[in-house]
């Protein structure tokens, strides 16, 4: 403990010294400590008293705020509800709070949508505790009716969402637990083997692993009536929406090359079918359709007599009162030329991440989808993404729920595997005597879940 001591004041000096050089754009305090490394003999047990004396040394040199003082204030996590994303993740307090001798739940669930509903339960059968939160912000907010879904067809989304948590709730008590309705986690911190989690009403937990289950939001244009319009007959997807406007008026408003596949895919459905693409067309918006649906001018115009209109929409305007789907009618106001009038409309928007948790992480993403592995698994280990938040490419009720199984089940199998690890000092020194630092030292020699923590903490701390 002697040597540890030198070598921290050593740190502490070296911090002092280099505040200058730690206080760079990118906070590469992993060099800086591979640098007192290189002057000092540093044996596994001190490296690892090194590594994880990395939140003292970034404390030394860098102005921190507490996130939640001792007094309880909740100044700072009402200026973080603001913006989520200053949330500093290399606040710690102390060792202790690095690795925690107990967890509050084996794993806490960011979003209350099918994702983070099918986590819970999945979680719950193989007595695995959780912990939800829900901030009540749904892609689907003003979708009308689940259809699609084995049982759920014609389902109201909110009465889907009460009845499964229902459910949760009654057959597993012991095991699932919610947040306060509305309430927002706005800092995920990763500790040696776990995260703790902070939320805007001051609350903080931890856990040994987190599935985030936040999704997307879709970028509508800004534009008299589409915000109103939206999931009330102005959608996306064919397979939620599309029967109902079977024979009836289509406008499908786009890229050329996109609005043709979205007018394609209802061909089936209805013929009555627009194609309005924003403006006059470019050689490159042709050069792209072409590439993607070889003489596509002919067979539209010819054989699928589909009209493309060169102009912009305006604005659209419901005609009607009731808000069911049979009765959807709309004038959709274009920059030239008459309206049109229409059933539904397809449009093809960009989308993002709901939260800023994969930002504030600095999670590796792909394109606007925070990139996973098979598992489920995100650039931050123990950390999960969920449903339409990844990259996996699915974006339906089904893909959400078993994206979120298939990471309860690693999360599961992989506490598991930990626990066992940490189990064999113990029984080590039943049987064959010594101490238990001893046999600890030779399991963290093989556990090959160093190096990823390692990089874990290199990347948690800016690098």
């Amino acid at each position: 403990m002697q040597g540890s001591s030198a070598l921290l004041c050593k740190i502490r000096v070296l911090a002092d010294q280099s505040r200058s050089y730690l206080s760079l754009g990118t906070i590469n305090i992993f060099n800086f400590l591979c640098s007192v490394g290189s002057m000092v003999h540093l044996s596994l047990s001190l490296w690892r008293f090194c590594l994880l004396s990395l939140p003292l040394a970034s404390s030394l040199s860098i102005p921190q705020k507490a996130i939640v003082e001792e007094s309880e204030d909740s100044t700072l996590i009402r200026d973080l509800v603001i913006d989520d994303a200053e949330l500093n993740i290399t606040d710690y307090t102390s060792l202790d709070e690095w690795n925690p001798a107990e967890w509050d739940y084996d794993v806490v669930i960011v979003g209350g949508g099918p994702a983070g509903l099918a986590a819970s339960m999945s979680l719950a059968r193989v007595a695995r505790t959780s912990l939800l939160y829900d901030s009540q912000e749904y892609r689907n907010e003003q979708t009308r009716y689940m259809h699609d879904v084995l049982g759920q067809d014609g389902q109201v989304p909110l009465k889907f969402r009460s009845t499964v948590r229902q459910q949760i709730e009654q057959l597993y008590p012991d095991y699932s637990f919610w947040a306060t309705r509305k309430t927002k986690v706005i800092g995920i911190v990763p500790l040696e083997k776990g995260f703790r989690v902070y939320d805007d009403k001051g609350g903080k937990v931890t856990s040994k692993r987190v599935i985030m289950a936040t999704g997307i939001k879709d970028v509508l244009p800004d534009k008299p009536g589409f915000a109103e319009a939206f999931g009330r007959g102005m959608f996306w997807c064919p397979w939620c929406d599309g029967h109902d406007y079977k024979n009836r008026k289509l406008v499908v408003y786009g890229k050329l090359a996109s609005a043709i596949g979205s007018a394609l895919n209802m061909r089936k459905l209805t013929t009555d079918i627009t194609i309005v693409t924003g403006g006059p067309l470019s050689k490159e918006d042709k050069e792209a359709a072409e590439t993607r649906w070889p003489g596509w001018e002919t067979v539209l115009k010819n054989s699928y007599k589909i009209p493309i209109r060169e102009n912009d929409i305006t604005k659209v305007e419901r005609t009607t009162t009731s808000m069911e789907p049979k009765d959807d009618q709309y004038k959709v106001y274009l920059n030239g030329g008459g309206p049109l009038d229409a059933n539904g409309i397809i449009i093809h928007v960009s989308t993002v991440q709901t939260s800023s948790l994969p930002k504030q992480l600095r999670l590796n993403m792909d394109g606007n989808g925070v990139k996973v592995n098979d598992n489920k698994e995100s650039s931050v280990n123990g950390l999960y993404v969920v449903g339409d938040a990844n990259n996996d490419g699915s974006t339906n009720a089904y893909h959400a729920m078993w994206s979120a199984k298939r990471a309860a089940v690693h999360a599961h199998v992989s506490m598991s595997k930990q626990e066992y690890l940490d189990s064999v000092p113990s029984a080590m020194v039943a049987v064959a005597g010594g101490h238990e630092d001893f046999y600890r030292r030779q399991m963290e020699e093989l556990e090959s879940h160093i190096g990823d923590d390692v990089e874990q903490m290199y990347k948690a701390l800016g690098g």
